[in-house]
């Protein structure tokens, strides 16, 4: 009886401890995905793409600690200049367009810092073309809902109905932090443009 006592208390001890590391696991999952939501960007650079001829070290993207993360390659099938690494990782990712764009902040006199995903990256400054703040970057730019958007009233849980979202384009009014206020006629409300980092994709329209 009392071997049999020892046993179990012995498993519930193991299993204590086990639960225990899953939710100092979990809680730091959670701070990490909190940190990256509570980014606030106020900066978008404006890369240029480069013509085959200048494809070298001046292009090349950089992890902080300066090895080198991704380069810029000619695909002579499509012709364009990509840099596959920043597809979907970045705000735009355009090169048949011209259109490679990304948050910034500035690092020192030679390097800036562009968002690639949930990592900052650097960059030569002589390969940006321009840097805008955040509003009026957007401003000059329509938003086209996506069928799956919700809208909200300014208090950010009150929902907005509309019969057919992917009807509306959308100026852009006003930006903060993870949420556009959008306007097309009389109808206007808050819609949600990314995820932390996360740029929700094929919503922007440019004037190209």
């Amino acid at each position: 009886m009392f071997k049999f006592l020892y046993t179990f208390i012995l498993v519930l001890f193991l299993v204590s401890c086990s639960s225990g590391v899953n939710r100092e696991h979990n809680s730091q999952k959670q701070d990490s995905i909190a940190s990256d939501t509570n980014i606030v960007f106020s900066k978008v650079a404006v890369l240029k793409i480069p013509f085959p001829e200048e494809l070298n070290e001046k292009v090349r993207i950089f992890n902080t600690d300066m090895s080198v993360y991704a380069t810029f390659s000619y695909d002579s099938i499509s012709e364009e200049t990509r840099c596959k690494a920043l597809e979907g990782n970045v705000i735009t990712y355009a090169p048949s367009w011209n259109l490679i764009d990304c948050f910034y902040e500035d690092y020192n006199a030679e390097y800036g810092k562009i968002r690639v995903g949930d990592s900052w990256k650097l960059i030569r400054k002589e390969a940006i073309y321009d840097v805008h703040s955040l509003d009026s970057y957007f401003s000059s730019l329509e938003y086209c809902p996506n069928k799956s958007d919700v809208f909200y009233q300014e208090d950010l849980h009150t929902i907005i109905l509309h019969k057919d979202p992917s009807s509306l384009k959308c100026r852009i009014m006003k930006v903060k932090n993870d949420w556009f206020l959008i306007q097309d006629g009389d109808f206007k409300a808050w819609v949600r443009w990314k995820h932390g980092s996360k740029v929700l994709q094929d919503r922007l329209r440019y004037d190209i």
